[in-house]
């Protein structure tokens, strides 16, 4: 059963999700989130909500790409709702006007598509990606970098020297990793399936972790 959100003018999702719940009348639900923009806690405080209900979250889709990130950081099924298909050479990108609000999502440039050999994607501001980036492709920002999707090729993250910069994405193993102007190689070892990674500087040096929050700052 399709359960989804409601406006964001309507009604807050978490006021929302309990009624929504106790209506299905199937164990397993899928869950058309919209606009809302859910970080990885959003989507723990969900899954709980779900699980309290004796419901089963078959799969999530969404508008918003950093949502469907979470979502699948955390281990649901998820996938963007888009008119236009993935994957193709074609890349959309988008970049907002120099005077909208600093609020996610609107903040940060949207790349659909993978990034290949002698690609090379820049911006001042934190940068999502929907798709991997290949060896011999490079990506920079002065903000974040989030990938939805494999990091094989070189992400720099504060291009501008902001040491709070981070690089996130479902498998972190690139040949190289910058963050303002420390540099470090990706791991060796597999990541565990459906754990988001996540490199920030600490002390002056690059260390991996698992993502906890899936949210922007802004440069």
């Amino acid at each position: 059963m399709k359960l989804k959100l409601p406006n964001h003018r309507d009604q807050h999702w978490k006021d929302a999700i309990q009624d929504l719940l106790v209506a299905a009348n199937t164990e397993c639900v899928d869950l058309d989130c919209g606009d809302w923009l859910l970080t990885y806690t959003d989507i723990q405080d969900l899954m709980v909500q779900v699980d309290q209900n004796g419901r089963r979250l078959d799969s999530l889709i969404s508008n918003v790409p950093a949502t469907v990130v979470s979502a699948r950081a955390f281990g649901v099924e998820a996938r963007l709702q888009q008119s236009e298909p993935f994957g193709s050479r074609e890349l959309i990108s988008q970049e907002l006007p120099s005077d909208t609000p600093p609020t996610p999502p609107t903040s940060v440039m949207f790349h659909q598509g993978t990034l290949r050999s002698g690609d090379y994607l820049q911006s001042d501001r934190s940068i999502l990606i929907y798709g991997d980036v290949n060896p011999g492709a490079t990506v920079s920002s002065c903000g974040d970098i989030l990938i939805w999707g494999r990091l094989r090729g070189v992400a720099h993250a504060g291009t501008d020297g902001s040491t709070q910069a981070r690089i996130i994405a479902l498998q972190l193993r690139p040949l190289q990793l910058r963050i303002a102007d420390a540099v470090a190689r990706g791991p060796d070892d597999l990541p565990q399936p459906g754990l988001a990674e996540q490199a920030s500087l600490r002390n002056g040096v690059i260390k991996i972790d698992p993502a906890e929050v899936l949210s922007f700052r802004h440069g």
